[in-house]
């Protein structure tokens, strides 16, 4: 009897810890889509378990109830009429699945049974047995279907673990393709910026080149404007003094002029003396001849000599009006090197060689 009320306490202590509360996950939109597809089938097993505890328990009250009014049990009778206590839940197995918010859900738990000592104890033991070992019987089938649902479940999991897996390699390995196509544009860009930061520089070299060029070439205009300034004044400075040469030479040549005139003079009025003296030597070698010259012959001799002063005159006439036509000096740049600018050839002779010629 003792080993008997000693196994009923240790399966209904094993009932009872089925009964403890097992930790539902309650966040299935944080967790992924094969936890909530397994959550969502747990629920539903939790529902149909407790709708055929229901059912069962309303079948086994009348039993229960007739074993309570039994004749002849007294108190012991009242104390097995107590409710027979619903079967205990089933214990769910849950996979290990790391989930960001786990909620324990806790589920009441069945009170224990007791039972009492009587005369009749023997039979109620024999039927206590015997409704333990069916709701034992049908726990554990409860239990093996459980666990193959588990292992269909586990099964199905792995797969698409494995779906995943693969999928997950082909991510990489487009993350993989993504990243060398990415390191090979950056590659060219850089290359592309590196090409043009040295043609900006290049630029900016050759644009400072040509502003230091623009600086000396406005440096440059005011000293041109000086030197063409300068080289005005200078001109002008020329100018003035080839002028002053020319008016000093002209004046020269005036005063050559002049001094020719005197010694033109000089010579004509020596020629003049000259005829007067030749002309009295002829009269007094006329009136020294034997035979003196007859009227008409010295007619004809003064005819001469005065045709030969007009003569001279004329001449004298001309040179005064070719020297006053001379006075009128052609510019520098038109009269030749080493020529006279009153006679027209070479230079005019001085006023010895012109006394010498006239001596």
């Amino acid at each position: 009897m003792s080993s008997s009320h000693g196994d009923k306490r240790s399966s209904d202590v094993e009932m009872g810890e089925a009964t403890s509360p097992v930790p539902i996950l309650t966040s299935p939109v944080e967790a992924p889509a094969c936890v909530a597809d397994y959550l969502s089938f747990r629920e539903k097993l939790v529902r149909r378990q407790a709708e055929k505890e229901q059912v069962r328990a309303g079948a086994e009250l009348p039993s229960s109830s007739a074993l309570a009014v039994a004749p002849g049990h007294g108190t012991e009778g009242e104390r097995a009429a107590d409710p027979m206590p619903p079967p205990p839940a089933r214990k769910e197995i849950v996979l290990a699945l790391h989930a960001p918010s786990v909620v324990p859900v806790t589920q009441p738990k069945a009170p224990k049974r007791k039972f009492t000592k009587g005369a009749d104890g023997e039979s109620s033991q024999q039927g206590g047995s015997s409704i333990a070992s069916g709701l034992r019987g049908k726990f554990v089938s409860l239990i093996d279907g459980m666990i193959s649902e588990c292992g269909s479940e586990t099964s199905r999991l792995a797969g698409e673990l494995l779906e995943l897996q693969g999928r997950w390699s082909e991510t990489e390995a487009m993350l993989t393709a993504v990243k060398d196509s990415h390191s090979v544009k950056v590659s060219k860009l850089e290359i592309a910026i590196g090409e043009l930061e040295r043609d900006l520089g290049k630029t900016a070299s050759s644009l400072l080149k040509e502003k230091k060029a623009r600086k000396a070439k406005s440096s440059k205009v005011p000293r041109l404007q000086r030197q063409i300034k300068g080289d005005a004044g200078l001109v002008s400075r020329g100018i003035r003094e080839a002028k002053d040469a020319l008016f000093s030479e002209f004046q020269a040549c005036l005063a050559k002029i002049y001094a020719f005139l005197g010694s033109l003079e000089c010579i004509r009025n020596r020629d003049l003396a000259l005829a007067t003296i030749e002309a009295g030597m002829a009269v007094v070698q006329s009136f020294q001849s034997e035979t003196p010259p007859t009227l008409e012959a010295e007619e004809a001799r003064l005819s001469g000599c005065e045709g030969d002063l007009v003569v001279v005159a004329g001449d004298f006439d001309l040179i005064l009006a070719d020297l006053k036509f001379a006075c009128f000096l052609p510019t520098c740049s038109e009269v030749p090197e080493g020529k006279d600018p009153v006679f027209g050839g070479d230079a005019a002779p001085g006023y010895e060689a012109t006394g010498e010629e006239g001596a």
